[in-house]
């Protein structure tokens, strides 16, 4: 899922999130979800069947011991939504990182699990106090830049000055994807 404002209308209601943090846990079927989360079966079922038809979800049957088969449902992408919101800058974008695999870990014990998870943890925590230092940093020279341009007296010197800063913020942007 690539598309910001349909991820975004996906995420921005309470009880889709509720049943997306469940089902990073474990994959499960509406009448657990209803259950567990203390949601309607309908609310559930209506929530599940859209955030599949987004390709945020994906569904299986399996046998049940209590009677027919059910369908069980899971994440099916990886991906992280980052919003920035700075005096100088807006940017909304999603990152997408592959289609879930059901990949078996090389850790043989819960013990080195759990470690390296907090080693984990720890690393994207360090990554994000850097990227907010050098947002606040990009956000101080946009304001430099700025007030720079507001200086030029001449309207259409000033206009060909925003244009190149647009043209060059565009080509870093294009750098990145």
């Amino acid at each position: 899922m690539t598309d910001i404002d349909e991820l975004l209308s996906i995420i921005e209601n309470p009880t889709r999130r509720k049943i997306l943090e469940y089902l990073t846990k474990e994959p499960s079927y509406p009448l657990r979800l209803s259950k567990e989360l203390g949601i309607s079966q309908q609310a559930v079922m209506k929530n599940l069947a859209l955030m599949e038809q987004t390709g945020m979800l994906t569904s299986y049957t399996e046998e049940s011991s209590m009677g027919p088969r059910r369908t069980v449902y899971a994440p099916r992408q990886h991906f992280t939504l980052m919003i920035d919101l700075h005096g100088n800058m807006f940017t909304a974008r999603v990152i997408s990182s592959g289609e879930n695999t059901e990949a078996e870990s090389t850790i043989a014990d819960a013990e080195e699990a759990m470690r390296r998870l907090q080693e984990l943890d720890s690393r994207i925590a360090e990554l994000d106090a850097e990227r907010a230092e050098l947002m606040d940093e990009r956000d101080s020279m946009m304001n430099a830049i700025n007030q720079a341009i507001r200086t030029v007296e001449d309207p259409a010197q000033r206009k060909e000055l925003y244009r190149k800063l647009d043209e060059n913020i565009g080509e870093n942007k294009d750098k990145e994807a």
